[in-house]
C-alpha cells in the first residue's frame, strides 16, 4: 500500500474515493474553463456582429438606390409605373435567387 502524508498505509478504497474527488475537481475546472472561454470569445464577437448589420443595412440601401435608379432608367421606354414595376420584379427575381440558394445550400448542411 502506498502511504499518505502522515505516514500511515492508505486502503484502496480510501486511494479510489481521492481519485474520483480529484477527477471530479478537474472536469468541474474543466467545464468552468469552457464556459469562460465562450464567454470570452461571445464578448470579443459582439462588435464584428454589430459590424455584419450595418453591412446588411448599408447594403439592402444600395439595393433600394439601384433599383430606384433601375426604375428611373426603364421610365423613359415604359412610363414611370411600368419602368419601377419591371424594377421591382428584377429586385423580387434576384430575392428569390438569393433565397433559393440559400435554403438549397442550407438543406446541404442539415442533410
Amino acid at each position: 500500500m502506498l502511504p499518505n502524508a502522515v505516514g500511515e498505509p492508505e486502503s484502496l478504497r480510501e486511494l479510489a474515493a481521492r481519485v474520483i474527488d480529484n477527477g471530479k475537481a478537474y472536469v468541474r475546472a474543466e467545464v468552468t474553463l469552457a464556459k469562460t472561454t465562450v464567454t470570452t470569445k461571445a464578448a470579443q464577437a459582439g462588435p464584428a456582429a454589430g459590424l455584419i448589420v450595418v453591412a446588411i443595412v448599408l447594403v439592402q440601401a444600395a439595393a433600394t438606390i439601384l433599383a430606384a435608379s433601375l426604375g428611373l432608367l426603364l421610365a423613359r421606354w415604359l412610363g414611370l409605373a411600368g419602368g419601377f414595376a419591371v424594377a421591382a420584379l428584377v429586385v423580387l427575381l434576384v430575392a428569390g435567387l438569393l433565397g433559393w440558394t440559400a435554403v438549397k445550400r442550407i438543406k446541404g448542411i442539415v442533410k
